[in-house]
């Protein structure tokens, strides 16, 4: 596979996921404010856990060889690390309302 094919990808999925969610989770301004004060809070732990190098969890062969891949990496990684939180907040958010709505019927 191409490694620009894969970075793409990549950004892809995880922009669409985060507007995906963002979208169903929110019902009133407010809730913006609540999804980026969360994403702030799990930046670190995320960062720590999760994101940063995706090439550890990923096979080689999503990159290309040589510095052209080590860019491809840098960037994937960047996207991940920035977008995670904001994935993981509106999901969060998201399960919440479903847990309320459910406690309350």
């Amino acid at each position: 596979m191409n490694g620009w094919f894969s970075v793409l990808l990549i950004g892809a999925f995880l922009i669409a996921a985060a507007v995906v969610l963002i979208r169903r989770a929110v019902r009133r301004w407010w809730n913006y404010l609540l999804i980026l004060a969360r994403a702030g809070l799990l930046f670190r732990p995320l960062y720590n856990l999760v994101s940063g190098d995706v090439s550890r969890y990923l096979p080689a062969f999503f990159w290309s060889d040589g510095s052209d891949g080590k860019d491809q990496i840098i960037l994937a990684s960047v996207a991940s690390t920035f977008l995670l939180p904001l994935v993981v907040s509106a999901l969060i958010l998201l399960i919440v309302k479903w847990i309320v709505a459910i406690s309350r019927s």
